[in-house]
């Protein structure tokens, strides 16, 4: 009698946890469902009334994106929701730009751990932010932005020193699949700033750096593919999110044994052979945080994050430009020439000077911005902006970017023009306010207000000492003889080079000797 008792109680014990177990499952659908559902006072666009599941929507997200945006804004609305990829977002007008700049109920850190889960999911862990005690953001400021004088002569070498081995001198012309080789060039001369001549070399390194940000964003995007109960479990069976924290165990391999080397030289325990000559990150975050604790990998795989692919596709839009557009070629070189005549040597305020360069990187930026909205933040409370519209709590939201196109603002938007900004600036009181590092409302790629790219600065610097030596050492044209530019990719509201252009150099007599 007792083991019947036994069983049946058993029995109920397992039917209450199969209840309680459904009623988790429903409840997560239940949420799953409704977490896309739009806010009712708000105009929607790309999903249809009877569409319950956001999938097509997502799908004609990802497939037409611009259209979407302009449908948006037609009527002369100045905000509407749109079911992105990653989460249900209120897209506003370029005009609201000043009022959200320095928001304080607008969180950017809530928008990263939202789209792309931080440490909820091991291997994501660098979206989370390491930065509490602003000790990065400083690093950034002090030593490397006011710093940049000091930087300019050995990213230079180095730059010099990679393009013997990548981009051989010949005679002949030679393709070279640019967009595919330029993050590991731009890693390269990035890495030398954040972990010294050492590791900048180390192809494990360069691999690592490169491919994380790739992994880590295919593992994001299909997290998002499951509900959020299946999450914690799933991600531990995916490739992406496996690729992604194998990426981080290298990555941790590498950071702390070169922080045990450097440890070891400070207490006089072993020698350097041979010893550094100049600081970088990994020196200054350790002098910055005074003890404080700070996670050493994960800032070194975001700073790479931050660096790497952005720069590159920028760079690579810039070579695509001036290769569809050789025009301006010889104009450029003939103003590097002239400063460095002038200057005797490369330093930063011989790139400052370089102001025809200066605005082919910011006209590059212009048509062909890494993407078509900025500023993502999440709401932290309900924000009423000054026409009275209302962004409720909790709510994902960016600012379209298609005043980049605007005719009133810029003439001749369509149509590229290098030296746009340079005429721009010849304008009074205009000097510095067309510059590629300075925002605006009108220009807000680099963001805009208190919480812009700080790294911009830095971004520019390298990206002028490549183009100086990919134009004053090498001539260029397309591999396939086209005579317009390459479109680029668009996906949802991302804005990728295309992978698969060649281009050809060869090499030429440089103006002047930047090797």
């Amino acid at each position: 009698m007792a083991v019947v008792l036994e069983l049946l109680e058993s029995r109920h014990i397992l039917q209450g946890v199969a209840v309680v177990l459904m009623l988790i499952i429903l409840s997560n659908f239940y949420h799953e469902l409704v977490k896309d559902l739009p806010y009712q006072e708000i105009h929607l666009v790309g999903k249809g009334r009877w569409e319950i599941l956001s999938t097509k929507a997502k799908q004609r997200f990802v497939k037409s994106a611009r259209e979407l945006v302009a449908e948006g804004f037609s009527q002369g609305r100045k905000m509407f929701q749109i079911v992105s990829d990653a989460n249900l977002t209120i897209v506003l007008h370029p005009s609201f730009v000043d009022e959200i700049k320095n928001h304080p109920h607008l969180d950017f850190k809530k928008f990263l751990r939202k789209s792309f889960f931080g440490s909820t999911v091991p291997g994501l862990e660098p979206f989370d932010g390491v930065d509490e005690h602003g000790i990065i953001l400083e690093v950034i400021n002090k030593n490397i932005t006011q710093g940049l004088d000091k930087l300019i002569s050995p990213l230079s070498r180095e730059s010099a020193m990679v393009l013997r081995e990548k981009l051989p001198e010949s005679n002949e012309w030679v393709a070279l699949a640019f967009a595919q080789e330029i993050p590991y060039m731009i890693a390269r001369l990035s890495s030398l700033v954040f972990l010294g001549e050492k590791l900048c070399r180390d192809k494990q390194w360069l691999d690592v750096s490169v491919n994380y940000t790739i992994h880590a964003f295919f593992a994001a995007r299909d997290l998002r593919l499951y509900p959020s109960i299946l999450r914690p479990l799933v991600h531990w069976f995916l490739p992406s999110t496996r690729r992604a924290r194998e990426d981080m165990r290298i990555a941790a391999g590498i950071v702390d044994h070169e922080m045990e080397q450097r440890k070891l030289i400070r207490e006089g325990k072993i020698s350097e052979k041979p010893p550094r000559t100049q600081e970088d990150t990994m020196d200054w975050v350790r002098q910055v945080a005074c003890g404080r604790p700070i996670d050493a990998t994960r800032v070194q795989v975001g700073f790479s994050m931050a660096a790497i692919h952005t720069t590159s596709n920028l760079l690579t839009n810039i070579m695509y430009d001036l290769t569809a557009y050789p025009e301006h070629i010889q104009p450029l070189r003939d103003e590097i020439a002239a400063v460095i005549h002038e200057d005797g040597v490369l330093k930063k305020s011989s790139l400052t000077k370089m102001k025809l360069l200066d605005s082919v990187l910011k006209e590059a930026q212009r048509m062909h911005p890494v993407g078509y909205a900025f500023m993502n933040r999440v709401a932290t409370e309900q924000i009423t902006l000054s026409d009275g519209t209302r962004i409720p709590k909790g709510a994902s939201v960016a600012i379209s970017a298609h005043n980049l196109e605007d005719e009133s603002i810029y003439p001749g938007a369509s149509t590229y023009d290098g030296f746009r900004f340079y005429r721009k600036r010849q304008e009074p009181g205009q000097e510095h306010r067309h510059q590629f590092v300075t925002t605006s409302p009108e220009q807000f790629a680099f963001g805009h207000g208190a919480h812009a790219c700080p790294g911009r600065f830095f971004a520019a610097n390298e990206i002028k000492i490549f183009l100086i030596h990919f134009l004053l050492k090498y001539d260029w044209k397309f591999a396939d003889e086209r005579t317009t530019r390459p479109a680029n990719l668009t996906v949802g509201l991302e804005s990728i080079c295309d992978q698969t252009v060649k281009l050809l150099f060869k090499s030429r007599q440089p103006e002047v000797d930047v090797s």
